[in-house]
């Protein structure tokens, strides 16, 4: 009996990567020996298996005067003015942690604990998948000072809260990091944790499972485990230049796959196998017992149960050992007598079919809507979640840069007047935005009860269209954008709300300036046609995809191009341009193509709704 053979090991590599909870490690190896990993399920990883190596922090050469001031003179308030200067110029990354991390550390000596969490929280959130000089993981960093600071102020609440939060980065961390830095963080937060919790025990009992199987992956990656001596035990497909070994341990049941190309190189996969049995036993089943005529059990070398198709239990079992290429289990199965279910396709029972169909119909109907409901349920609570997480960061990055740029004002650290004038330049500019995110959360969750109401006056778009510009030119976050306003000589006035239209312009243009990429041109045009009044914004960015363009006036939907380039948004800016434009009589349209940007038209009737 083979249960793995060449097409499913092909699959298998296909689709690696994609979270596959049996796949514990696929790597390469070349010719050399030099081996990579591909994906894998460790909590660490040898200093010759990492993508990233350790490495001196490049900008500590630009911070030698605060560590100074900081270790060697111990004037905090001094460095921690340098360090937060360096926060806001600089445009090294690697010194904007350094920096960021300093500045927690000495609102902590300076015995302002919340400040120094609120930044701790920062670093934990915002730089979860990068390093500190190559080698401390930034999320169980931040994770774990804040819990230092919890213990120290007796928060026992949040100290819960965030050693779950704690524990998951050590289980499933987000980057890779040696044993050494998993040790330290591990023991660091066994001395911090002595209250005993049922979640923060069985997370501790999860990671004592894994860290065992964890060394002895290591083990076999790096040739330390001769795991591949026996050569009996091996399963090779010389055709197809496969090789199949099991791993029977106490740390781990599974099986190595390997295949060597033309070219002297191996790939190599190592499968969690009962993971494994588990995700394809249902084809498995259906290939060894079509009719559900056979109970199917496979239990392991110790006689504990692995897997289980029972419908009836049988006193007599035909027991079959597993092949020496997998691991050492056994099939069990016995022959189920039939049943109800057999005995409906009997002859002579019509009427007891047809009422059992029915019956089975009625109740699939009803599963699919129930499932139908729920779904839909589900997937508006995560665009919620996601709505509250992007609006929350939203707000609080501006909040972050007034408070610490209100901060260095109040306490006379910026001496001349020029810094001065930036620095309130920034502020308005931070503030601005917040008061037009908050306008637009206002008018959104107005819209959503019904309870938005328009004041319909004569208005001259273009006139207000002209001011808005100006100001928007004043407070753009970058210099260099060259934004075009092309229009007649008169326009006809048209019915409108004033505010409603200053949130159309805004949100377009917001967007247009987000989402211009590398190009710093902006056209706006404003013309009547027909009985329209037709409002145009183009730029030259990113684009949209087709995908997206079918999505983008859902409510809280974001595109996966702007996620993955950081690009800040709330997903309401669209929904609520539609809303307003529809309760204007009008219609809104896109045009885009990736990479080459967008153009976005609004139609308004001239004589009102």
């Amino acid at each position: 009996m083979q249960f793995i053979d060449k097409q499913t090991s092909d699959s298998m590599l296909s689709g690696a990567g994609q979270g596959d909870p049996s796949i514990l490690a696929l790597f390469v190896m070349d010719s050399s020996g030099s081996k990579k990993l591909i994906t894998h399920q460790l909590l660490y990883l040898p200093s010759e298996l990492l993508s990233v190596k350790p490495e001196q922090l490049s900008s500590a050469a630009s911070l030698t005067e605060a560590i100074r001031l900081e270790f060697s003179e111990l004037r905090f308030s001094d460095a921690l003015r340098f360090y937060q200067d360096k926060i806001l110029k600089t445009t090294n990354p690697a010194e904007k942690i350094q920096a960021l991390v300093a500045s927690a550390r000495l609102y902590n000596k300076m015995n302002q604990p919340d400040r120094a969490k609120a930044l701790y929280d920062e670093i934990r959130n915002n730089y979860r998948r990068s390093l500190l000089n190559g080698q401390i993981p930034l999320g169980l960093l931040g994770s774990l000072e804040i819990l230092k600071i919890n213990m120290a102020g007796e928060e026992n609440y949040e100290m819960k809260n965030n050693s779950l939060g704690y524990l998951e980065l050590l289980l499933h961390p987000p980057v890779e990091y040696d044993a050494d830095q998993f040790g330290m963080f591990y023991q660091s937060f066994k001395d911090i944790i002595h209250e005993t919790d049922p979640v923060i025990d069985s997370l501790f009992r999860e990671l004592d499972i894994q860290i065992p199987r964890t060394d002895y992956l290591i083990r076999i990656l790096t040739g330390q485990e001769p795991y591949l001596t026996n050569s009996n035990e091996s399963f090779i497909d010389n055709n197809n230049r496969l090789t199949s070994r099991p791993i029977n341990s106490v740390e781990l049941s599974a099986v190595c796959l390997s295949w060597n190309n033309n070219k002297g190189a191996r790939t190599g996969m190592v499968i969690d196998f009962p993971a494994y049995l588990n995700s394809v036993s249902e084809n498995l089943i259906n290939k060894l017992d079509p009719g559900s005529s056979i109970n199917v059990k496979v239990e392991d070398e110790s006689g504990k149960l692995i897997l289980s198709k029972v419908l009836k239990e049988e006193t007599s079992y035909l027991s079959f050992p597993f092949p020496e290429y997998l691991p050492q289990w056994k099939l069990i199965l016995s022959e189920n007598k039939p049943g109800f279910i057999a005995t409906l396709f009997k002859a002579g029972s019509g009427i007891y079919l047809f009422i059992f169909i029915l019956i089975a119909l009625l109740m699939v109907l009803g599963l699919v809507f129930v499932m139908y409901s729920l779904n839909t349920e589900l997937r508006l609570n995560k665009l919620k979640s996601d709505f509250i997480s992007n609006v929350s960061h939203e707000l609080k990055s501006p909040l972050t840069s007034i408070r610490m740029m209100t901060e260095m004002l109040h306490h006379n650290r910026v001496k001349t007047e020029e810094r001065k004038s930036a620095y309130y330049s920034a502020m308005l500019e931070d503030s601005e935005h917040l008061s037009h995110l908050i306008d637009n959360i206002l008018d959104f969750s107005r819209m959503d009860d019904d309870r938005k109401k328009y004041d319909f006056i004569d208005l001259d778009l273009d006139d207000l269209l002209v001011k808005f510009l100006e100001s928007t030119r004043e407070r753009l976050p970058e210099p260099g954008f060259d934004i075009q306003y092309s229009r007649p000589d008169r326009l006809p006035v048209i019915k409108a709300d004033k505010n409603a239209m200053l949130q159309v312009f805004y949100n377009l243009i917001d967007n247009a300036i987000k989402f211009s990429g590398t190009s710093r041109q902006i056209d706006i045009s404003l013309f009547s046609k027909d009985d329209e009044l037709l409002f145009c914004v183009k730029d030259y960015g990113i684009g949209i995809s087709s995908k997206d363009q079918a999505k983008i006036f859902d409510r809280f939907y974001r595109g996966e191009e702007p996620q993955q380039l950081g690009i800040r948004g709330s997903g309401i800016g669209l929904t609520i341009v539609n809303q307003i434009v529809k309760a204007h009589g009008g219609t809104i349209a896109i045009e885009s193509e990736i990479s080459k940007g967008s153009r976005v038209t609004v139609r308004l009737p001239l004589g009102g709704i």
